[in-house]
């Protein structure tokens, strides 16, 4: 079944700081100087939610697509929105946290709402090769749509990329391509731009495609939340494209009537590779580029980010505010979800310790609602396992009633 938008719905890309107009079918992500673009589809003034069992249906007003139909889904989306509990909540300093588990999403992270409409794009343009550049969870995410829909992928990832995403790209089918390079910023710059010469489609974490896809976590809360709107919204940001997408979707529900505020994002990275927040931080208007790093959190590496601007840009003018977290703190902040029963990885513990630092500071109120987006699950990453301490005994069948008495007195 397929979800068309409304009629008159006029499809183009538009740049974010400056409004420069481009065709949707444009295969650069950015415009030539490297600003973000953003899908444009006319006034929402008369969008409305529809009804339809699946979230592009009910809200197709707000979708450019003229075909985006269930047999490239792999069944993302409606993941759980959670209270914290009570020792999150009370570590936090924050009374109404929630949690958006995005780990249950078919690949295990939020990428896959993004490669559902990069899928859709594809398939509307009449291509049968998608590719992309990645840390692991795109290009896991890409692999598997792309199988799901009987497309080649290839994929580039940085040579620091985990084994355990290289070898689930490579399971349903992909062409892994590891890239050598000083820099995965300078490396994703050069790819796009190869791509772009090649008529290759190369996505990205920040492209505008991938936006329309992140865009429906925002509907999924109002539906989820029951047209309530969160005062805020805390993401691990990299690529920026989830950030941005998110709060373009919560723009635009705006734009139809549907809402009447829109909740300001939190905008979080690891301390060793925050060219965003530095930049918001010390009232700059452009990134501050980072290099020669390390940190944890490997799934939030781009230390250059294309498109980043824009999101400064918007911290300044929307209030949002941002925050860095140390390596410390990101395992402390991964060990602490985990024993809430949430096991993800280290780029997805940055949050919970950001909203503690944010409250701490006052800048969070107590009473707020805070939307905690949990990216990817901890299986993406197991090489981080070793900074954690896990309580494994060995013994025999005999000895094993022995075993737990020690366990239950120790």
């Amino acid at each position: 079944m397929a979800a068309k938008p409304r009629q008159g719905a006029q499809k183009e890309l538009v740049s974010t700081l400056t409004g420069r107009r481009y065709p949707f079918s444009r295969i650069q992500e950015f415009t030539d100087d490297g600003e973000s673009l953003e899908v444009h589809t006319g006034d929402l003034a008369n969008a409305s939610i529809r009804s339809g069992k699946h979230l592009w249906e009910r809200f197709a007003d707000f979708m450019p697509f003229e075909n985006l139909d269930t047999d490239i889904s792999l069944g993302e989306g409606q993941t759980a929105l959670l209270h914290a509990g009570p020792e999150l909540a009370a570590f936090t300093g924050v009374e109404r946290l929630l949690l958006k588990n995005e780990t249950q999403n078919p690949t295990w992270s939020f990428k896959d709402r993004g490669s559902l409409t990069c899928i859709a794009m594809a398939r509307e343009m009449g291509e049968d090769v998608t590719a992309t550049i990645s840390t692991g969870n795109m290009g896991n995410s890409i692999a598997a749509y792309a199988a799901k829909a009987g497309m080649r992928a290839i994929v580039f990832v940085p040579e620091f990329t985990p084994s355990e995403k290289v070898m689930a790209m490579g399971i349903h089918g992909a062409s892994v391509l590891k890239i050598t390079g000083p820099d995965y910023a300078q490396i994703k710059k050069e790819l796009l731009d190869m791509a772009g010469e090649i008529s290759l489609r190369l996505v990205s974490g920040n492209g505008p495609i991938r936006v329309e896809g992140y865009k429906m976590i925002a509907f999924e809360l109002f539906e989820q939340m029951e047209g309530e709107v969160p005062d805020y919204i805390a993401v691990p940001t990299s690529a920026c494209g989830h950030t941005r997408g998110i709060f373009k979707g919560y723009r635009e529900l705006k734009e139809a009537g549907l809402i009447h505020k829109i909740p300001k994002m939190i905008v979080v990275q690891a301390r060793n590779n925050s060219p965003i927040v530095s930049a918001i931080k010390q009232g700059k208007r452009q990134v501050i580029p980072f290099t020669g790093f390390h940190t944890v959190a490997e799934a939030i590496t781009s230390g250059n980010p294309m498109g980043g601007d824009e999101i400064i840009d918007k911290a300044a003018r929307f209030g949002w505010l941002a925050e860095d977290v140390t390596e410390e703190e990101i395992l402390d902040s991964q060990r602490r979800l985990a024993g809430a029963g949430y096991f993800v990885e280290p780029a997805a513990a940055t949050s919970l310790a950001a909203i503690r630092k944010l409250r701490g500071d006052g800048k969070l109120e107590r009473e707020a609602s805070v939307v905690m987006m949990l990216t990817g699950s901890g299986l993406k990453d197991m090489s981080v396992m070793h900074h954690h301490h896990a309580d494994v005994r060995e013994t025999d069948v005999a000895g094993a009633g022995q075993a737990v008495r020690a366990m239950l007195d120790g």
